[in-house]
């Protein structure tokens, strides 16, 4: 772990200070936001990766939404919209859609998971540093916000030729968003390897 922070702005180098929970640090040059202790506790953020698994599994499992074209219904699920388009060969986009919706947050989450509880059972496995890095990895890689804009303008534009009605499986794509966003938002992985420390001085 670091002891110094950069500033993005005036690339001033700071002392790395421990802060309390919910805190920030600023660049006392420019003031510009240079790190926080968020205030998500390792369990919390272990209940919402498990969350997230849940809701992976059904967001690909069930239907997203069903098209009523001419008296004609027809349900999709993400995995079908995908097998779509390699059928119209744009096999591009569709590894792009099954990278996005069910690959990457399915090993974020589970890397996620597994992360947390190792370090609740204080078990500083050899994994240990290579899924903290993955998790690492995949923070900058999370793009679950715009494949749901993208998904919901192309729907929205089907519904001026055909009836759309919203399934559970959307509704799941939905709430894994939301654990997605409030994942991001509390994690500080500076306590997950904190953590990982004091149960090897243990």
């Amino acid at each position: 772990m670091s002891n110094i922070n950069v500033c993005n702005k005036c690339d001033l180098i700071v002392d790395h200070i421990p802060l309390e929970k919910g805190k920030h640090a600023h660049c006392p040059r420019c003031n510009t936001l240079l790190y926080t202790n968020k205030i998500f506790s390792i369990s919390t953020i272990l209940a919402l990766s498990i969350t997230g698994l849940i809701l992976v599994v059904i967001a690909n499992v069930f239907p997203m939404f069903t098209i009523t074209l001419l008296g004609v219904g027809e349900s999709a699920t993400l995995v079908q919209g995908a097998w779509a388009l390699f059928e119209q060969k744009f096999y591009f986009v569709g590894l792009l859609v099954i990278f996005c919706s069910f690959i990457a947050p399915f090993l974020f989450l589970s890397c996620l998971a597994q992360v947390c509880l190792l370090l609740l059972t204080k078990r500083n496995t050899p994994q240990l540093i290579l899924l903290l890095k993955l998790v690492n990895f995949h923070t900058k890689w999370s793009m679950l916000e715009v494949y749901l804009v993208s998904f919901l303008i192309a729907v929205f534009k089907l519904s001026d030729i055909a009836d759309i009605e919203f399934q559970l499986g959307l509704l799941s794509f939905v709430s894994l968003m939301f654990i997605s966003s409030l994942i991001m938002y509390g994690l500080n992985l500076e306590l997950f390897w904190q953590k990982m420390e004091r149960n090897a001085k243990r």
